[in-house]
């Protein structure tokens, strides 16, 4: 992988996901890719990252150790925001839970790299 694009390419490959986004922890849109239009990729990066803070909050109260990942199900799909050390996390949308695994193991296995990347490292 030579740059951020590339990964969320990869993830918006695996079947039934629509859209991958890359943010900073406070909602500002670092990269994205899919088949969704601009204005709901922003949405999904900027509510995403919100839903981390909140999740992260909980976790915290409940003495149950870092967020490894929050999972958003609805009727129609499943959103799923996945922290990417302390400055970043990648929201991905999903038609359904089928395609978790695969979106799971592409992101832990780019983490290193897509830190160094971004510099965070």
């Amino acid at each position: 992988m030579s740059s951020p694009r590339e990964m969320l390419a990869r993830l918006i490959e695996i079947p039934g996901v629509r859209a991958a986004v890359l943010v900073g922890r406070e909602g500002l849109l670092i990269e994205s890719a899919g088949r969704v239009d601009e204005r709901l990729r922003e949405a999904l990066g900027a509510l995403g990252a919100s839903a981390l803070s909140v999740t992260e909050a909980l976790g915290a109260e409940l003495g149950a150790g870092p967020t490894v990942a929050t999972l958003l199900e609805y009727d129609d799909a499943l959103v799923s925001v996945d922290p990417l050390g302390e400055f970043a996390t990648v929201v991905t949308l999903a038609e359904n839970a089928a395609s978790l695994g695969r979106v799971r193991h592409t992101l832990r296995a780019s983490q290193a790299e897509l830190l160094r990347l971004l510099d965070m490292r």
